[in-house]
């Protein structure tokens, strides 16, 4: 007979998967195109730069399988893995 156990990681382990998954993020932007865009305001409209691929890439660091380096790969690919299908999605028309 299996038991099934249910294994919660404690916060220290989220906060850690999270900045992998930031940080695997943040070397993906330094080797795409050698700098890191700082975020602005432009005619009202706030624009994240770096911040926002550092958010996505920490969640999907969060969501791999419980172990730091996946948690970093996760951030590296998983950001530009979201943001491609971003661009290829088509726009909802409300009738």
């Amino acid at each position: 007979m299996v038991e099934i156990t249910n294994i919660t990681p404690t916060l220290f382990e989220c906060v850690i998967f999270f900045t992998s998954g930031l940080i695997g993020a943040m070397a993906s932007d330094i080797l795409k195109d050698n700098h890191l865009e700082l975020p602005k305001i432009e005619d009202g409209k706030i624009f994240l730069g770096c911040l926002g691929g550092f958010f996505i890439g920490g969640l999907a660091g969060l969501m791999i399988d419980g172990s730091p380096v996946t948690a970093f790969l996760g951030g590296f690919t998983g950001k530009e893995i979201i943001l491609n299908l971003a661009k290829k999605m088509k726009p909802i028309k409300f009738k």
